[in-house]
């Protein structure tokens, strides 16, 4: 990375005055600061069209904004999915390690079509404005089968009303003078964009008249409704702009000319960006600095120190790293004046990534391998590290790479403005030789207010009110039993699991009852089990209240598909015709799905004795016990462990103190003493042990006496108490209820393995994702020391032409992306 060096050559025209070149003391230097540390989250999805049913794969990447490197400590990423009502329809909470993580979410079968977002965002960047949350829309087909009949014919009135609606409103034109203002009997150059009711940009043309209705000059969109015009206002006019969209004519206010301001014009050349400062003011430019800053920090900072009127900046390119740059313009008090930003590209800060297929067609049921380089440009590589996502999607699921926003896209441009960016990938891949042009106007207009600089984050007091979290945060209450709403002082403890192995935590809550645990390592659908302790009081006298983890509020989102979503979505396809039949093979694969997990529900119905009996003869030797008792209506509630659930629910066992006996049997043991022999899930563990089982998690348990312990030998002396934990299924298919105080709680999403089809059994119970339009997806690919790696994957059942994309960030924080097609036949 390029040092951010303070040489700034400078030429001054008309004037012989100099400048100074000070430190750095303004406020706009806040979003560098340390102190008000930024994150980025990117996601790279699959693919960004869906069906109802089917699966969405994503891989994270939680990177430091200003170096895009990221942190070797734990965090904490929540995703979400956003309706087209502005609801939340599913979370996840995903664990990251080294900077990445990956998850996925299964979409519901019901859905109704439309336009979705996928957010993304950790709880410290809930400080800031919410314009740094990742965004993605997708668009998700329904499965017509299902919503045909409650949500279709609702949505074709509601979308008719709306076509009436939105067709009927007037465009959104915006002015933006260069610089910031519109000053008086100057010539300024004004920026402009324009879009229509359903959110994206038009083409149009129009004029600009005064006052007296002259004309003064006229103004045509260039790129996706952005434009230029030069206009030198008079002191005392008025001017609107005149435009003719869908035979119906709108006109609009031109921002009031001032008489006091600053003229600022940026323009690029080969080797330095040229600025132009001018003011009207009779005061001249003196004490006024321009500060020049990016991602990375202030790249200068440089003062005006004589009453002239007339500036001129040469900015050598060899200060600017490849991305935003925002060149600002304070007066004498630190306030902000003019502003631009500009897009600096040096063109080789962004590592070339070549995927070269073994062929480029491929023959089915057979696989394919991919070689992935880095493109060496004939220099020798070593120590080259990154880490990377790969998705292979039908073409007829992808659009066009100037239609995407893709990790280079969304660190270096996307992720630096407020709002959406038309079609990013246009200012990084296209080969249209007014892109650079294209791009200067987009930052003059979308970019004309770079939001960083005035974003301050929320706080309490001295500290953020939205911490940086290493794992999940468990907080609660604790309240009097017989009085919830009275907040009581105890010590909480809690005992959790945490990464398969069992944790305890204890904290004493605060005069309101209030307590925290911070950094839990657990996983989702956890049951936490608490336990209040005061030795003047018995635990029955306490309740405890758990706070449930909350996503952020959902702002109105402005979204890309309202008009006509299934139908305008398609223009960003690369083949919608072939989408089209997919959508209909998908649906019937469903429709075959559905009915098939009807009949399974009907017919895998078994007995709770068979399953206990299933269960002994896998794990355990004997067969004939003495008692048993079921834990269906135990494990909710409040036992400290497994142990005290026994007291007097089994004829001659006895707990007491943290001894357990069986009475009616002999000590055959005196190593043992009179302690029974424990068995957990077939196997001899200690008391110990057995204690630290969440009752929770206990299926039942059985207690062997006399000549039935006698399998055992001497071990089974004293008797045996065999315990019988749940399944993971079993685990996960108990219901979400809290009772006494074991309770659940949403932890780290475990993300499931991508699926791969099988060959030898076609069947539907066998390859369940036949139809889903995306062929691969492995979310962890690494290169070696040499930048070189290969993949390998499955071709599947169907010919077709896929998409690769492989999306990354190297250990240096560059970005990389690239992307090839092949065919499958």
């Amino acid at each position: 990375m390029k040092r951010s060096s303070l040489v700034l050559f400078l030429w001054i025209v008309f004037t012989n005055f100099t400048y100074f070149q000070g430190q750095e003391t303004s406020k706009y230097s806040i979003a560098n600061d340390s102190i008000n540390y930024r994150e980025k989250v990117f996601l790279h999805l699959d693919k960004s069209y869906y069906n109802a049913g089917e699966d969405i794969w994503f891989k994270v990447y939680l990177l430091n904004a200003a170096s895009h490197l990221w942190d070797a400590i734990r965090n904490v990423v929540y995703v979400d999915i956003v309706g087209p009502d502005n609801k939340i329809i599913d979370f996840k909470i995903i664990r990251i390690e080294d900077g990445i993580g990956n998850g996925d979410f299964a979409l519901p079968s019901d859905l109704n079509g439309g336009g979705y977002t996928l957010r993304a965002y950790t709880n410290y960047m809930r400080n800031f404005d919410e314009a740094y949350f990742f965004r993605q829309q997708i668009y998700i087909s329904p499965l017509n089968f299902i919503t045909k009949s409650t949500a279709t014919a609702l949505d074709r009135n509601d979308q008719v009303e709306s076509e009436v609606l939105l067709e009927g409103q007037m465009p959104d034109l915006q002015f933006f003078p260069e610089g910031g203002h519109l000053v008086n009997d100057y010539f300024n150059r004004v920026g402009f964009k324009i879009i229509g009711a359903d959110g994206r940009s038009i083409d149009i043309e129009g004029v600009i008249l005064d006052d007296t209705g002259v004309q003064i000059t006229e103004f045509t969109s260039a790129h996706l409704g952005m434009g230029l015009f030069d206009i030198k206002p008079v002191a005392g006019r008025k001017y609107t702009a005149n435009i003719l969209y869908n035979n119906k004519k709108y006109s609009y206010d031109l921002p009031q000319g001032v008489n006091d301001g600053i003229v600022m014009r940026v323009q690029e050349l080969r080797d330095y960006y040229q600025i132009n400062i001018q003011t009207a003011s009779v005061k001249g430019l003196n004490g006024y600095v321009l500060l020049g800053s990016q991602r990375t920090g202030t790249i200068y900072n440089a003062e005006i120190n004589q009453d002239k009127s007339v500036a001129v900046f040469k900015v050598d390119k060899k200060l600017l790293v490849t991305g935003i740059a925002q060149f600002t313009l304070v007066d004498e008090k630190s306030k902000a004046i003019s502003e631009r930003l500009v897009f600096y590209d040096d063109g080789s800060s962004s590592p070339q990534i070549k995927i070269i297929p073994t062929s480029q067609t491929s023959t089915k049921n057979s696989t394919v391998e991919l070689s992935v380089e880095l493109d060496s440009q004939g220099k020798e590589i070593s120590n080259f590290g990154s880490n990377m996502s790969i998705s292979v999607t039908d073409l007829a699921a992808s659009s066009p790479r100037e239609h995407q926003s893709d990790i280079r896209t969304y660190l270096l441009l996307n992720s630096e403005v407020k709002g959406k960016i038309e079609n990013p990938g246009y200012y990084f891949y296209s080969e249209d030789p007014k892109r650079r042009q294209f791009l200067d106007l987009l930052m003059m207009t979308q970019g004309w207010r770079q939001f960083i600089v005035n974003d301050m984050p929320r706080t309490q007091g001295d500290s953020f009110e939205f911490v940086k979290e290493m794992g999940i945060s468990v907080e609660g209450e604790v309240r009097k039993f017989h009085n919830p709403d009275r907040p009581d002082v105890a010590t909480v403890k809690l005992t959790f699991q945490d990464s398969n192995l069992m944790g305890r935590l204890s904290v004493k809550s605060d005069e309101d009852g209030g307590f925290k645990f911070l950094g839990l390592d657990i996983t989702e659908d956890n049951k936490l089990a608490f336990e209040m302790v005061d030795y003047e009081r018995p635990m029955k006298e306490f309740a405890v209240h758990l706070d449930s983890i909350r996503p952020a509020p959902v702002s109105s989102l402005k979204r890309e598909f309202r008009l006509r979503e299934a139908t305008g979505f398609e223009q960003y396809l690369e083949n919608p015709h072939a989408r089209k039949g997919f959508d209909t093979n998908f649906e019937n694969e469903m429709m075959k799905l559905i009915q098939l997990d009807e009949v399974l529900i009907l017919t895998e119905g078994r007995s709770k004795k068979k399953e206990m009996d299933t269960k002994r003869s896998t794990n355990s030797i004997y067969s004939s016990v003495s008692n048993t008792v079921d834990f269906s209506e135990i494990r909710n509630q409040p036992y400290p462990n497994i142990l005290a659930a026994l007291r007097a629910r089994v004829p001659g066992v006895d707990v007491y103190g943290g001894f357990v006996t069986i009475r009616g049997v002999n000590s055959m043991n005196s190593e043992r003493g009179t302690t029974p022999l424990f068995l957990l899930n077939g196997v001899p563990v200690n008391q110990e042990a057995i204690e630290n089982v969440p009752v929770w998690e206990v299926d039942f348990i059985d207690v062997l006496k006399g000549t039935r312990a006698s399998i055992f030998g001497s071990e089974g002396g004293n008797g045996v108490i065999a315990v019988y934990t749940l399944t993971g299924k079993e685990l996960k298919d108990q219901k979400n209820r809290v009772v006494g105080n074991v309770l659940n709680y949403q932890g780290f999403y475990q993300p499931r393995k991508f699926y791969e089809p099988a060959y030898k059994n076609d069947g539907l119970g066998v390859n369940r994702k036949k139809f889903s339009t995306t062929l691969h997806w492995e979310p962890t690919v690494k290169m070696d020391t040499s930048g070189k790696t290969k993949v390998i994957f499955p071709t599947g059942t169907k010919s077709s032409v896929y998409k690769v994309v492989i999306q990354g960030i190297t250990n240096d924080g560059l970005p990389l992306a690239s992307e090839i097609v092949f065919e499958v036949d």
